[in-house]
């Protein structure tokens, strides 16, 4: 979505009078587009969902408790990096990203260890299809789909400086949901994967939960549930968030990522 495009949902939610405090609130968000093909026509080291990681060879798969994480997905920096408007993540290195989709904990401190996001920014020769460790009726790799990105907008939940009516903040809302979770015509939303821009807080705000400061918050990447496609429904239809601070992001320290599931 452009800043034109959502000049025309202004005009459609009757929010035209507020234009202008709108259209600056508005962030540049990494939507992930998914493709469902074999896991053998994904190239190595190609940004998916599911299926298995390309890892290094001497890479294991990381362990939480008793067992051992999921595979969510894989992002090639090189391919997310022209959307990246706002110039704010690496140019290249892959991330990982794992979670006990098993027990689902939420994030909180008794939870550590309860997700993994990992980053390799060397040579992608090195890289290998890693299996499961193990499998079990329960625990075995997610399906699996190619990912490409397109650039959307994103607003926050309560914007700023910017005084609504009731009406305003209904119709505010109703706009937002639309363009984050847009729907067909049989009432099916497309899950919100994306990356940086405003999370789509569904409890709490999402980066008071991290601790972080608004203004040095970024949203590293939000996965919606996405039982039809990928298998998984976080609690009740809710929705796992990864965030970072800004200076940590500048100096690729992911270790430094914080979690979070909310769910309605």
């Amino acid at each position: 979505m452009k800043m034109k495009d959502l000049k025309l949902l202004l005009n459609e939610y009757g929010l035209l009078h507020k234009e202008s405090d709108i259209l600056n609130a508005a962030k540049q968000s990494i939507k992930m587009i998914k493709e469902k093909v074999k896991e053998e026509e994904i190239p190595l080291g190609s940004s998916k969902l599911g299926g298995l990681p390309d890892l290094p060879q001497d890479w294991e798969f990381p362990k939480y408790k008793n067992g051992f994480h999921s595979f969510l997905g894989q992002l090639n920096l090189k391919e997310v990096k022209p959307y990246d408007v706002e110039n704010i993540l690496p140019s290249n290195g892959i991330l990982y990203i794992f979670y006990d989709v098993i027990e689902q904990p939420w994030g909180f401190v008794e939870d550590e260890g309860c997700f993994k996001v990992l980053y390799f920014d060397g040579d992608e020769k090195e890289l290998v299809r890693k299996e499961y460790p193990e499998t079990t009726e329960n625990y075995h790799p997610l399906p699996s789909f190619k990912v490409t990105f397109l650039n959307i907008l994103t607003l926050p939940e309560f914007p700023e400086n910017i005084e609504l009516s009731d009406e305003d903040e209904e119709n505010y809302s109703e706009m937002r949901y639309g363009m984050i979770q847009p729907s067909d015509l049989e009432g099916e939303y497309d899950p919100a994967h994306y990356m940086l821009g405003y999370p789509f807080s569904i409890q709490n705000d999402v980066f008071d939960e991290f601790n972080l400061n608004s203004d040095e918050a970024v949203l590293l990447l939000q996965l919606d549930s996405d039982e039809e496609d990928m298998g998984w429904l976080w609690g009740d239809s809710g929705i796992i968030y990864f965030g970072i601070d800004k200076r940590s992001l500048a100096k690729k320290q992911f270790g430094q990522v914080q979690f979070t599931l909310q769910c309605f």
